[in-house]
């Protein structure tokens, strides 16, 4: 094959000297990128048209392996061109006698769709990120809906299972919530909802568990909260509450049912039934008993 035969080839060919790195021939292609004539290239060394790194990654490991094998496939370098621009090509270089046989290909395209793909990936990952988050939280209130909390109460039982600590449920309902929809409308009873989310949000640590549970019905799991704690956390809700007013400025006021987690147990899904049921009857005595109030799961029914 002539030396015009050669040119015609749609990469970088470079003959080089294994042990002096003089570089013998190159083709046409190769002058687009590494010098303006054969003349600057046949007789310059390798390592001038490569970059530092590249060189010390060729000598510390191409070189040996090539020695091993005859041969080098895949290998990414950065060229350095006659306009000292860094070109970032994919080399196969084969052992023949004294003298080694680059062909090289410019990996600029593919080092940009590369690049490009990194960033649709990351894209795609954000976008599921916020999906997945957005299918965890309640539209309303930004809330967790109650099947993420349901989730993330498992997973706080099961470590609560392993390493025992108590833990407080409580559920919480608005006081003659259909009253204000009917008064004032359904766009009022969103804004009560809203502003009470608001509420329980900020007076919650990233331990708790809080959620919408259903209308206007909420869920907080208190972590490492024993009875007292959750006495004293239900006065502090009221006192903060009370202190609301939404556009009507009338004044809001919640049912709580609390009940406390027994001993460790198992069956974690059986254990959220279970104490969800117990709160859950605790709010309706709270309600039964006047509303505006907090009932424990644990306390004696009182005379009305």
């Amino acid at each position: 094959m002539n030396e015009a035969q050669l040119d015609l080839f749609p990469s970088l060919l470079l003959v080089s000297n294994l042990r002096s790195g003089r570089i013998d021939y190159c083709n046409k292609d190769a002058l687009e990128f590494v010098g303006s004539s054969r003349e600057d290239v046949v007789g310059n060394n390798v390592s001038n048209i490569i970059s530092r790194a590249s060189l010390i990654f060729f000598e510390s490991y191409v070189r040996p392996s090539v020695l091993a094998t005859g041969r080098f496939s895949e290998l990414q370098m950065t060229l350095v061109t006659a306009q000292q621009e860094r070109l970032p090509v994919l080399s196969n270089v084969a052992l023949h006698g004294e003298q080694l046989y680059w062909s090289m290909h410019s990996a600029k395209s593919r080092d940009k769709l590369y690049q490009e793909l990194i960033e649709v990936r990351d894209s795609l990952e954000l976008k599921t990120d916020e999906l997945t988050l957005l299918s965890r939280l309640d539209p309303l209130t930004n809330l967790l809906n109650r099947r993420a909390a349901s989730a993330d109460i498992r997973k706080l039982l099961d470590q609560v299972n392993r390493k025992f600590v108590p833990v407080s449920f409580l559920l919480i309902d608005i006081d003659f919530f259909k009253n204000i929809n009917d008064k004032h409308g359904h766009d009022v009873g969103d804004e009560v909802i809203g502003l009470l989310s608001k509420t329980l949000k900020a007076a919650t640590r990233k331990t708790d568990v809080v959620a919408r549970w259903g209308g206007e019905e909420f869920l907080i799991v208190l972590y490492n909260s024993t009875q007292d704690d959750a006495r004293l956390y239900c006065k502090y809700l009221h006192e903060r509450i009370a202190e609301m007013r939404y556009s009507r400025a009338d004044r809001i006021t919640v049912s709580i049912g609390v009940t406390q987690l027994p001993v460790p147990q198992r069956d974690t899904v059986l254990q959220v039934e279970t104490l969800i049921k117990e709160a859950d009857d605790a709010l309706y005595r709270a309600k039964d008993e006047g509303r505006n109030r907090t009932v424990f799961h644990t306390d004696k029914r009182a005379k009305i």
